[in-house]
């Protein structure tokens, strides 16, 4: 071992006498990671939603169509039942403010305290609310607004005429139906009585009184015979006989309903619709963007890839050794083929994983990335992480050897090594992310080291507070990626020509 030791030391000499190429080394892929977290959104690494996102802040509480439960949630229902939209839920009204102010939302709906009670008064009688207008509802008048980002006039344009739709749908049932209630009220027959005015037959005794006319209140005083009670009674059956013959004239709807669904008569069973989330700030805080979500897959991303290009320089101080006749002169000195090799890998090892590390802990101390659940101790975390650590650096120089066994020169290293890394870094989804490639095709990660790599470091770095990671996902993919190392070792040992 000391003579691997002292060729190891040479190494590293060689590498600190260029302590500007070796702070790049560390600095560039951090710098990478700096770059795209700034300018790329919260949604980064996930399919894109083409659903229209609905955000709105409710601070209704009044109470509705069900007692206890405000307008505003039959709202929200209704849009809940509504496809190709997503339902967004913020807490607060400065939240929301802030969120236009920034342009991050075309346009918010914000429900006001006394929104249950101005539906409550919306009615087709004389004394009711009437919230419409040629275009729709008047919001103002119903307790709602919707405030609007002026630099996104298209997509709130369309957010407005949603809301309008759902509120058509919500509102005018309510006063259909209760304009139908009144239909059989003591006060809607009194009047019914006075304005319906019937001809006398000449026949009839009525004509004793010498009139043409007569009104249905009269006639029905007389049939009631002067009773009261009786009285009530008729102008029950009145009104029963009125709603009764609008009901059969109108039998394709439920007059009574006061939901779209039952007044319309379809189906009130729950449908799939719009999802209904809670606002989150996803995308990070600060200059920095500290805890941003996108972190979770830029992170793994850039540590893994950087990692791979370490093969170049690795291959490419093998060849030049090769080329200046020093691996031929070490060949003379009491060493074994197998001392050389590992005087050679052992650096290049320990400053991929060194990378690797330093990486790790800017990410946490500048990025907020977790390393683990938070109810894992950092111990814990690091025994977890630094398999991965080691098993995919290892999978990198075992890559690197074997380009260095089959390149003749540095221009075939930059050559086949480059694109190699390239290519496996785009097919292994280290830079485009797996959850935005189709479906059919994301198993072809798999079959890269960096696919297995990134299956690893997402289980321990992509996760919630509460997320618990799938050790056997971590288990399995330093297997695979320790195996894939000593496969490429093994085959680039052999393949190696030392003079």
């Amino acid at each position: 071992m000391s003579i691997v030791w002292a060729l190891v030391k040479k190494e590293l000499r060689l590498v600190l006498r260029d302590p500007v190429a070796l702070i790049l080394l560390f600095v560039l892929p951090l710098l990478f990671i700096l770059v795209f977290g700034l300018f790329v959104g919260d949604s980064f690494g996930q399919k894109p939603d083409k659903r229209l996102r609905i955000s709105l802040v409710d601070l209704d509480h009044g109470s509705g169509l069900n007692k206890g439960e405000p307008w505003s949630h039959v709202v929200r229902r209704d849009l809940a039942e509504t496809a190709n939209i997503r339902i967004e839920i913020i807490d607060s009204p400065e939240e929301a403010e802030r969120l236009i102010h920034e342009h991050k939302r075309a346009a918010i709906l914000v429900f006001q305290s006394h929104f249950s009670e101005r539906i409550n008064d919306c009615s087709f009688l004389a004394d009711g609310l009437n919230p419409f207008h040629r275009d729709g509802v008047y919001l103002d008048k119903v307790d709602v607004q919707l405030w609007k980002d002026e630099k996104q006039p298209a997509t709130a344009a369309v957010i407005e005429q949603v809301v309008q739709v759902s509120l058509l749908r919500v509102i005018l049932p309510w006063m259909i139906g209760r304009a139908f209630e009144r239909l059989s009220d003591p006060e809607f027959i009194q009047l019914l009585g006075e304005k319906v005015n019937l001809p006398v037959p000449k026949q009839f005794p009525f004509n004793m009184l010498r009139k043409e006319k007569i009104k249905l209140g009269e006639l029905l005083k007389m049939a009631s015979s002067g009773n009261p009670d009786t009285a009530q009674m008729y102008k029950k059956k009145v009104g029963d006989g009125v709603q009764a013959a609008l009901a059969e004239q109108f039998k394709k709807y439920n007059l009574r309903g006061k939901t779209w669904a039952s007044l319309t008569k379809s189906s009130e069973d729950a449908r799939e619709g719009a999802e209904v989330s809670s606002y989150e700030n996803r995308e990070g805080s600060g200059p920095l963007r500290y805890g941003g979500e996108h972190y979770k897959y830029l992170v793994p991303m850039f540590v893994v890839m950087f990692v791979f290009f370490l093969v170049l320089i690795a291959g490419w101080v093998f060849v030049a050794e090769r080329r200046q006749g020093t691996l031929r002169r070490l060949q003379t000195a009491p060493l074994t083929r197998g001392h050389i090799l590992m005087g050679k890998m052992v650096p290049c090892f320990a400053l991929s994983v060194g990378q690797t590390l330093f990486l790790l802990i800017a990410s946490r101390w500048l990025f907020g990335v977790r390393w683990g659940p938070d109810n894992w101790p950092l111990g814990e975390q690091l025994a977890w992480l630094l398999p991965v650590v080691l098993s995919t650096s290892l999978a990198a120089m075992g890559l690197a050897l074997l380009i260095a066994a089959v390149a003749r020169s540095e221009l075939q290293v930059a050559i086949y090594g480059g694109l190699l890394v390239l290519v496996l870094a785009v097919v292994g989804g280290c830079v485009l992310p797996r959850e935005m490639m189709p479906e059919t095709t994301q198993f072809i990660t798999l079959l890269t080291p960096q696919g297995w790599a990134l299956d690893a470091y997402r289980e321990l770095l992509g996760g919630s507070q509460e997320y618990q990671p799938n050790t056997a996902i971590i288990v399995r993919s330093c297997g695979v990626l320790a195996a894939l190392g000593a496969a490429s070792l093994g085959l680039a040992s052999w393949l190696l020509r030392l003079d």
